[in-house]
Parts: structure tokens; sequence; C-alpha cells
């Protein structure tokens, strides 16, 4: 929507100045190629108290925020909380991809709107619908975006779950009953603020995407009806984050020893556009 055809000047801001701008910023740092963004909090904090970890960078260098990242161990990933809402993820994948990273698995929250789904359930999405307004300043048009569907598919299985599709918003207040419903007519089962811009963003840049979703909470479906209630427990936050690390872990082990080839990058699009290289 915000992305002209006609426009071929460069961005006044880049990931890359900002990085070289970054004074408590290590510019020879060696950063692993994947990434864990936590979308909620808790998740930081119980890999550093969990796993042999170390620190990167007190700042990491992304224009919002800037927060520390960590590496574990001897296993080529680093991680880090992604944010609040699609521009910080975009911002986020963006310094990323500047410092040579090539995948992300997002983990995050969402809440259901679909009697399909039950409090404390994960799910991989296949697609997430775009109701941000990140990706169309990187896509004229863009209804959905999907992740690496090898990826995808591996921690779906690894984790026994659900592939349904989300809808990823930026305007919290505006989930109305009437929109809610359509999204279920479109095979959504939640709404969360990040994933379709993790995806989108993640195939305009060249990364390889996933993400693992956790419900925390069940909307009202319709007025009238049993009202929101938050339903996360702390329980259920440590098993999403031991869970999604073990298959992490084993898909990232996968690759270090060839048994699993690249996956083809997927684009993420509903269209024949194709992100730029």
């Amino acid at each position: 929507m915000w992305k002209y055809p006609e426009d071929r000047t460069a961005p006044v801001l880049t990931a890359a100045a900002n990085i070289a701008s970054s004074h408590r910023w290590n510019r020879n740092a060696s950063m692993p190629e994947t990434a864990i963004l936590f979308f909620m909090s808790g998740g930081v904090e119980y890999l550093c108290e969990n796993y042999s970890v170390e620190v990167l960078g007190e700042k990491f260098p992304r224009f919002l925020r800037p927060c520390p990242i960590y590496a574990i161990r001897n296993q080529n990933i680093c991680f880090l909380n992604g944010g609040s809402g699609a521009p910080m993820a975009a911002d986020t994948l963006e310094t990323l991809a500047a410092l040579g990273v090539k995948r992300a698995v997002a983990i995050g929250m969402f809440g259901t709107f679909s009697e399909k789904i039950a409090c404390g359930e994960i799910i991989v999405p296949k697609k997430a619908f775009v109701e941000e307004g990140t990706s169309l300043h990187y896509y004229e048009e863009l209804e959905f975006a999907q992740p690496d569907l090898g990826i995808q598919a591996h921690m779906a299985g690894e984790l026994g779950a659900e592939t349904f599709p989300v809808v990823s918003t930026d305007a919290v207040y505006r989930q109305t009953f009437y929109k809610e419903a359509l999204w279920r007519e479109k095979g959504a089962v939640g709404v969360d603020m990040e994933t379709s811009a993790v995806f989108s963003v993640g195939a305009y840049l060249g990364l390889q995407t996933a993400a693992v979703l956790i419900s925390s909470d069940r909307h009202p479906l319709t007025e009238g009806g049993s009202k929101w209630e938050w339903h996360m427990t702390w329980e259920q936050r440590a098993g999403l984050f031991d869970r999604g690390m073990d298959a992490i872990l084993k898909w990232q082990k996968q690759q270090q020893s060839g048994k699993s080839g690249k996956t083809p990058l997927q684009s993420g699009l509903n269209s024949d556009i194709i992100p730029p290289v």
C-alpha cells in the first residue's frame, strides 16, 4: 500500500548504518546463523537460566529499544527479545539480516477467537493474514505471508502442533466481532501483532522464518458471550520454551550434520510478486 513501484530511491535509515553508529556493539563479532525471537516475556530469562549461554552484546543495535542478545554455546544459535508489534519485529529482522543471520524462529502468544483451539495450545502457523501496516511498506499489496515451509513442517512435526492460519494486527482496539467472524471464515484461529511481519519481512530480506505460538487467552465469540479472560500460566510458558527449544536444537543438529539439505526459501506471498534481491 505504501511501497510505490516508481520509487527507486534508497531508504533514509538503514540497519547497516545504524549498526555502524552503535558504539557499544562489536562490529567484528561473529553472529550465529539462527536467531530465536521471543515476542513474550520470560523466554530470554528462561534460556539464560537453563542453557549454557554467553552475551553477544548488551545493546543489540536495532533502531527501537536496544536490548541484550545472547548465544547458546556450541549451537550456532542466538536469541533475544524480538520487541512488541510489527515495527519492532521488522527492525529486529533487518538488524539480524545486516549482521549475517540467515534464519529466525519467532516464539510468542496469540489470542484465540476459535472453538478449535484451547487456551495453552501450541500452533505453528502456516500463514498469517496481514492486518498490520509494516508489511505494506515492503510489498505493494499482500493479503497473507507464509513461513519457510521446511522449518515450519519440522517444528509442527516435532511439537505435534496444528498449523492453522493466524491474523496479525497493529490495532488492538479495532478487533471487532464482525472482523473476527471474517477472520474465522478465512480459517484463522487467533490474532497476534508480529507474525505476518516476521514472515513477510523475512522473505523480503532473504531470511528463512517460522513461528511457534501459544494460545494465551480466548476472545468472546459473540457480543454478550463469555468475557475475555487471560489463561496463560508460567507452567505453560516453561513448557513452550522447553519444547520449542528441543525442536529448534534438533533442526539445528540436522543442519549441522548435513542430514537435511537447505530448504528453498518461500516468498511468503499470495501472488506472483517476488521479493527484490
